[in-house]
């Protein structure tokens, strides 16, 4: 059976292993597991060396073969009589020489190898939900499947990338290809790196493209896309009616999915869903109605303040990079409760807002769009109002500058200037040191790459693409499968596979979103599905009342605050300690939500510590306590 609760690490140059490598059969270098499974060896040929573990499968003939990670779709077979496309796509590559992807679905990585060791190839998965990390070392070239074992070879100097610091202090991740590590990149979403004798190259494979020309009548594109669906989701559904669940939030996506599969069994599918005590955060009612309605055998956790600062150094452990997205603890917690319960499989709905144009933000910006193209008198006017008030700190005034100067950019700097929180604050948040590492629009230059890429024509399908690599490669899938793969649970996503993405874009772009009304034609093809009060609801995820737990003070804000003042986090030399002051000041009077911007900052600080700090201490060749960012790179 294929699975992908393994990581591998694999070194291509050298006939014999070199001096100062660090020993990969001790358990304690690789990243923690729910199980504890050995480090496999093996020199398959005499320039390639693969260290191994947990599901990774490693395969090969007289030299030639590779090794993979995948998670197909079970398309209504029992978990154990999956079929493993490993053996074919490795057998492949030992006949042909070329990844044979073409009928690949679901989750994978691979690396191939020749039998001389001259040629690897090393490919990621449709949406990188499998990561590839890759660097260029003195011995030759690593790859592997996290960031840490390249971090722990001992081939690599532990220096900090400051691109990267500021990647994610805008956005909460790093984006790809860069990685928190200098001389490390990550492939990105559907590429395969070729090494040649030396000489590496990049090619993607796969792409969504959005050619929006399927112009049949709507009540047929209606039911066009409510046949696609129920076939892609119901290949994700398994025989075995124990150890495997669904997310649910009782959002449209993850219900129509635990509702769609619900009807392929006779005995109740298993839901899991979380909530919290405060008002506005809990979406359990509407869970509770979604597994009411499809029969689900429903599990239930709330999310205290407690748990919350109790997650916090399991998800350090679980994240190879810093990750700043405080909703991975609820997500950790949803897939702990599925472990406890037997399941080590749940599908999830992620991808949905992508694909069917429901994401807030698709709606936020059309009202941007028509103040962007309003008459002139009225832009006028809204100018004046926000210049009127630019001496004023409250929420409202707040508000209504924000949208006045948003409204006014083009997209995608409208869009990105959701997730500019280092860039708006350039030159008050950064130490003039490392402001001189970066460029203010080094973060909005990613997305306007990304923009430019989009092979479609209406704006709406340019934001979902940028959203497709970003929002979802980068953030929402990295979020679920780390946090998953913590608890010992693989996570599939229907929504995601190729077929239904490919589909959706011969979709006219009203047909996700039509005026101010998301997800147009999902509604209107899951309207037997889904229950009206889940139809209507407005969407919520697995967000947390972080600001909350700021505001009033209390352990969680104790221990953020703790870690953004302490006089390591200042002695990195990245940030202006006054204004992280300021910044939780204004949080605690109400003036602005900056939850999300402190969390941030504690997770980057927490994982120098995990991570970065050891290691500067055992390097020796680099300082034990970084003052201040290098224009280059940065030791921590």
């Amino acid at each position: 059976m294929s699975g992908i609760l393994g990581d591998f690490l694999v070194l291509v140059g050298p006939d014999r292993l070199p001096a100062g490598m660090a020993d990969l059969s001790d358990a304690s270098l690789w990243p923690p597991s729910a199980e504890d499974s050995p480090v496999r060896h093996d020199t398959p040929t005499g320039h390639v060396h693969v260290w191994a573990r947990g599901d990774t499968r490693i395969i090969g003939k007289d030299g030639s073969g590779g090794l993979g990670l995948a998670l197909e779709p079970h398309r209504g077979s029992p978990r154990a009589s999956v079929g493993d496309s490993r053996e074919a796509v490795v057998a492949t590559w030992v006949r042909e020489g070329r990844f044979a992807h073409e009928n690949l679905l679901g989750r994978y990585s691979y690396v191939l190898w020749s039998a001389d060791g001259h040629r690897v190839l090393a490919c990621t998965d449709a949406l990188r939900t499998c990561p590839v990390f890759h660097a260029r070392v003195d011995a030759g070239l690593l790859i592997s499947s996290d960031l840490r074992l390249i971090l722990r070879s001992g081939l690599l100097a532990p220096r900090v990338s400051p691109q990267a610091v500021y990647q994610f202090l805008n956005f909460s991740y790093v984006p790809a290809p860069l990685t928190a590590v200098e001389g490390v990149d990550k492939l990105p979403a559907g590429t395969c790196l070729d090494w040649m004798d030396g000489t590496l190259g990049l090619h993607r494979y796969w792409d969504a493209v959005y050619p929006e020309d399927l112009d049949t009548p709507e009540p047929q594109r209606v039911e066009t896309l409510r046949e696609t669906i129920l076939d892609t989701v119901r290949d994700y559904r398994c025989a075995d009616t124990l150890g495997w669940g669904t997310f649910l939030s009782g959002g449209t996506d993850s219900s129509s999915i635990s509702g769609i599969l619900s009807q392929a069994h006779d005995t109740p599918v298993h839901s899991f869903s979380i909530g919290f005590q405060e008002e506005g955060f809990d979406e359990l009612p509407y869970s509770r109605i979604a597994s009411q309605h499809f029969g689900l055998q429903a599990h239930e956790y709330s999310v205290s303040e407690d748990d919350a600062v109790a997650a916090l150094p399991r998800l350090i452990a679980a994240y190879d990079e810093p990750f700043g997205n405080s909703s991975a603890i609820p997500s950790y917690y949803c897939t702990d409760l599925a472990a406890r319960n037997g399941v080590t499989l749940m599908v999830a709905g992620d991808g949905g807002d992508e694909i069917f144009g429901g994401n807030e933000r698709y709606r936020k910006d059309q009202i941007f769009n028509r103040f962007h193209h309003a008459p002139a008198p009225v832009r006028a006017l809204g100018n004046a109002l926000a210049r009127l008030l630019g001496g004023v700190e409250s929420r409202l005034a707040n508000r209504i500058k924000n949208f006045v100067h948003r409204a006014n950019l083009p997209n995608p700097d409208r869009f990105y200037s959701d997730d500019a929180f280092a860039s708006k604050h350039f030159d008050a948040l950064l130490s003039p040191t490392f402001r001189k590492a970066v460029k203010r629009d080094d973060a909005l230059d990613v997305q306007r790459r990304i923009y430019a890429q989009a092979q479609a024509g209406a704006e709406l399908h340019r934001l979902m693409y940028l959203d497709m690599k970003m929002t979802i490669a980068d953030n929402d899938l990295v979020k679920v499968t780390r946090a998953a793969k913590m608890t010992g649970v693989e996570v599939a996503f229907p929504y995601l596979d190729r077929r239904l993405i490919d589909f959706t874009g011969h979709l006219p772009g009203s047909d996700k979103v039509r005026g101010l009304n998301k997800r147009h034609l999902f509604k209107l093809a899951m309207n037997d599905i889904l229950p009206e009060s889940i139809r209507k609801k407005k969407k919520q995820g697995f967000g947390l009342p972080t600001s909350v737990w700021l505001r009033r003070g209390g352990r969680y804000a104790d221990l953020l605050t703790d870690i953004v003042l302490s006089d390591r986090a200042i002695a990195r030399g990245y940030f202006n300690p006054d204004f992280i002051r300021g910044l939780i000041d204004r949080h605690q009077r109400g003036v602005w939500d900056h939850a999300a911007d402190i969390h941030m900052l504690a997770v980057l600080e927490l994982w120098h510590r995990e991570y970065i700090d050891p290691l500067t201490a055992q390097h020796s060749d680099a300082p034990k306590q970084q003052v201040s960012p290098a224009t280059q790179a940065l030791p921590a």
